[in-house]
């Protein structure tokens, strides 16, 4: 569908401070339709758009509008670049997120997660790229955190959203316990006793992993 340069309101319910409303409105080229993003009294914004590739693209645009400087961080832990922002004490994890990056057909893996999983991601992505770009183009406005480490915020892909690179921290216990559970139970009971979320993956144990030893203490040094 044609994308051409549509507006964008975007509305702040200030009810807790008794202020009106103030709505700001914004011609953006990418929108399909116009959308309206109203935020209420407690900082949460809410979307209305008329289809859904600018529910998504809004939906970018908005939590980079609001979080930029978290994006940026998040992008470079997904590339493994963060050490180019904080130095060589990130380096090993940059080595790590790399090792880890997703290598296979994109495509197939964004729509593992939804049956529209890359028309979704995709106008997401350029969402977030369509403030990244516009914010570039202001430097002076970019946020504090920009200005003090003498840096610009980069442009996404679809790899940082489906990136593994927090494999690496916040899922390795996770693994670990279902991999007991699978020596001890087996396949068809963990199933069972687990939720597994969005579709049914292979539990099949790696061959290298000596199933036998998953239960003794980790050594430190």
């Amino acid at each position: 569908m044609l994308k051409r340069k549509t507006t964008l309101a975007v509305t702040f319910l200030l009810l807790i401070t008794g202020l009106p409303a103030q709505t700001s409105k914004i011609s953006l080229e990418g929108l399909e339709a116009p959308v309206e993003i109203i935020v209420d009294e407690w900082g949460v914004p809410h979307i209305y758009a008329q289809n859904e590739h600018d529910l998504f693209f809004a939906q970018g645009y908005n939590a980079a509008r609001d979080r930029l400087f978290q994006l940026e961080i998040w992008r470079r832990q997904a590339t493994g670049t963060v050490a180019e922002l904080l130095g060589p004490r990130e380096l090993k994890r940059d080595i790590g997120t790399r090792l880890f990056m997703f290598r296979g057909d994109i495509r197939r893996e964004m729509n593992h997660y939804h049956e529209r999983g890359e028309s979704i991601i995709t106008a997401f992505v350029e969402g977030v790229n369509a403030y990244i770009e516009e914010i570039n183009a202001k430097p002076d406005q970019l946020p504090l955190e920009f200005k003090l480490l003498k840096t610009k915020p980069q442009t996404w892909t679809p790899e940082v959203v489906i990136s593994r690179h927090q494999g690496l921290l916040g899922n390795i216990g996770d693994e670990l316990k279902i991999a007991r559970l699978l020596k001890r139970v087996g396949e068809t009971k963990a199933r069972e006793l687990s939720w597994f979320h969005p579709h049914t993956p292979d539990l099949t144990l790696d061959p290298k992993i000596d199933a036998d030893r998953l239960f003794d203490d980790i050594g430190v040094g």
